[in-house]
C-alpha cells in the first residue's frame, strides 16, 4: 500500500493543530483522521494539488485508529459496490486516494473556521457537535465546554 500523502498547502495549518501551546492534537495522522471524517460527513473530496513525498506517512502511522475499517467505509461511502474489499493494489490505491482527498477537503473547511491557533478547540468542539446527532437547541454553548 502507498504512503499517504497531504497538500502542502496544509503545513503550516497542521503544524499549529500538533505543536505549540495550542495543539489539539498529539499526532498528523490524527488530524488526518478527523479532517477525512468531517470530509466524508459532508460527501466531498478535494484532489491534491501539490505534495511533497518526503512528508508522505506511512499506513502503520494509522493501524492503531482501525485503519482499515476507516478505508473499507470510505469505499462503500462513495459507492455500492464491494470491488474496494479486494485486497489488490489497484483497489487500495483508490482507497488512500478518497481518504487522501476527504481529508483535503476536510482540512480546507477546517481552516476556513479556525482564524487563529488559540481558537483552534472551541472550532474543532463545534464541528463535532454540527456533526453529531446533537440537535442545535440542545446542544451547550460551546464556550461553556471549555
Amino acid at each position: 500500500m502507498r504512503r499517504i500523502q497531504r497538500d502542502v498547502r496544509h503545513e503550516d495549518f497542521v503544524k499549529s493543530l500538533t505543536t505549540g501551546d495550542h495543539a489539539i492534537f498529539r499526532d498528523i495522522w490524527r488530524v488526518l483522521l478527523f479532517a477525512a471524517a468531517y470530509g466524508v460527513s459532508r460527501g466531498v473530496r478535494t484532489p491534491l494539488q501539490k505534495v511533497d513525498a518526503n512528508k508522505a506517512m506511512p499506513e502503520s502511522y494509522f493501524s492503531s485508529a482501525g485503519w482499515r475499517g476507516f478505508l473499507y467505509l470510505l469505499g462503500f461511502a462513495g459507492g455500492t459496490d464491494s470491488e474496494h474489499l479486494r485486497n489488490d493494489e489497484d483497489q487500495q490505491n483508490k482507497l488512500i486516494t478518497a481518504f487522501e482527498e476527504y481529508a483535503n477537503y476536510g482540512l480546507d473547511e477546517i481552516q476556513k473556521r479556525v482564524s487563529s491557533p488559540s481558537k483552534a478547540l472551541p472550532e474543532i468542539v463545534s464541528i463535532l457537535l454540527e456533526s453529531s446527532s446533537v440537535k442545535k437547541e440542545t446542544a451547550p454553548n460551546v464556550s461553556d465546554l471549555i
